[in-house]
């Protein structure tokens, strides 16, 4: 089974997540990815932070841990420190076309639970673990 990170990039009451153009069809995807061979999960949400966004992040606490249809295990991350410019790299930049691509948006974090968001649904429940998990942070 495939093991993912997500990391939920929070500032001023929004997330940072992917709106995604592919094959003529628009979704959304939280920040993260795959983890590599003999990867910790912390190891790899650093990894896919920098990667992605080019933000140095600071790993927050746990939100959920789910499993999708059997095809992979999902670790979510808050992430509420972080630092650097924010900037497409890795794979997605190096595969970005007119056809294919990662376009950053900070969306509200209310709208979460209402968007087509991979790699799963985002609950009510979990926003208000995420907003529980914020005010803690700050």
């Amino acid at each position: 089974m495939r093991e993912r990170v997500s990391l939920y990039i929070y500032e001023n009451g929004r997330i940072l997540i992917f709106r995604r153009i592919k094959e003529n069809r628009t979704y959304y995807v939280a920040i993260g990815g795959g983890l590599e061979p003999g990867e910790t999960v912390a190891a790899a949400a650093v990894r896919e932070a920098k990667e992605e966004t080019n933000y140095d992040i600071v790993l927050g606490p746990k939100l959920w841990e789910s499993e999708r249809a059997g095809v992979y295990h999902e670790y979510a991350f808050l992430v509420t420190q972080f630092s650097g410019e924010l900037a497409l790299g890795g794979p997605e930049l190096a595969n970005q076309t007119p056809e294919n691509q990662h376009i950053f948006q900070w969306l509200p974090l209310d709208e979460l639970s209402h968007i087509d968001l991979y790699p799963g649904p985002v609950t009510m429940a979990h926003v208000a673990r995420i907003r529980e998990l914020v005010h803690s942070c700050t």
